[in-house]
């Protein structure tokens, strides 16, 4: 995180709406049962343009090989917060999953072939359909996995967390350490960022504000030490023991993506 960027808009509309609702069954279906609950999702890299692209937020798979969810998406410079969005998924006869997403303002559905390990409760992927370079990654947000839906607030993100970041930029990559505290009152305290970006590095604190819709998805922006504005937006997942968020930093020759993956101390 270094290059200064406008403030996102992310704690106003659909920040506090309620959780995803449950699509109908899709009309097909082999291996819906592998996938059954409420996720958290993060997709991070690059259209075919070469433009950094991001999505996050929470899907909910019915068992039946379909899903809904309610996910902010980045790309092309522009930035789609808490937009429903809905799809099917089903096994393959390898094992893996073929999953397709319907997102707002795209004509064409996103496809993602994963992996999904249940020992370790995370499923892994690419995407497939030749509009991006770029990897999915989704856990369950309540484990042991079932169909009801925890109820999320600010004081579900409460503790200090440990972040590790990667991301692409308009020129270089990206790789930034962060260390902070939520309050539980919407406040982000004593953040500090360790930072390797553009081939310089260095460290600065923080700090901000947050704000968690009932699904667990989150949204908020953070000052550093130089006034610089950064929006961010992300997930709770792992039974509140973990989240992934992405930083997107737009400038004036282009936009870095930072995605991030925190665990909590």
């Amino acid at each position: 995180m270094k290059r200064r960027i406008s403030l996102w808009v992310l704690l106003m509309g659909g920040l506090f709406a309620a959780g995803v609702d449950v699509s109908p069954a899709a009309a097909a279906c082999t291996g819906g049962a592998t996938l059954y609950g409420y996720y958290g999702v993060q997709v991070s890299g690059s259209t075919a343009a070469s433009l950094p692209k991001f999505l996050n937020g929470v899907l909910y798979f019915n068992g039946a090989c379909a899903l809904t969810g309610s996910v902010t998406i980045g790309e092309n410079s522009t930035v789609n917060s808490f937009a429903t969005v809905s799809g099917s998924y089903n096994t393959n006869p390898d094992g893996t999953i073929t999953l397709t997403l319907s997102v707002p303002g795209n004509p064409t559905p996103e496809t993602y072939n994963i992996g999904v390990s249940h020992t370790f409760n995370e499923g892994i992927g690419v995407e497939t359909d030749g509009s991006a370079i770029a990897s999915i990654d989704f856990k369950p947000q309540n484990y042991p996995l079932t169909g009801s839906h925890y109820v999320y607030n600010n004081s579900s993100l409460k503790g200090t967390w440990i972040a590790s970041c990667s991301g692409t930029g308009s020129s270089s990559q990206l790789s930034d350490l962060n260390y902070f505290t939520f309050d539980g009152a919407g406040n982000l305290i004593n953040g500090i960022d360790d930072y390797n970006n553009y081939a310089q590095y260095g460290n600065q604190s923080y700090y901000g504000y947050y704000g968690v819709n009932s699904s667990g998805t989150f949204g908020g922006y953070v000052v550093l030490s130089g006034g610089s504005e950064y929006g961010f937006s992300g997930v709770i997942d792992n039974a509140l023991s973990e989240i992934q968020f992405t930083y997107s930093t737009a400038g004036a020759t282009g936009s870095d993506i930072l995605a991030c993956t925190a665990k909590k101390l």
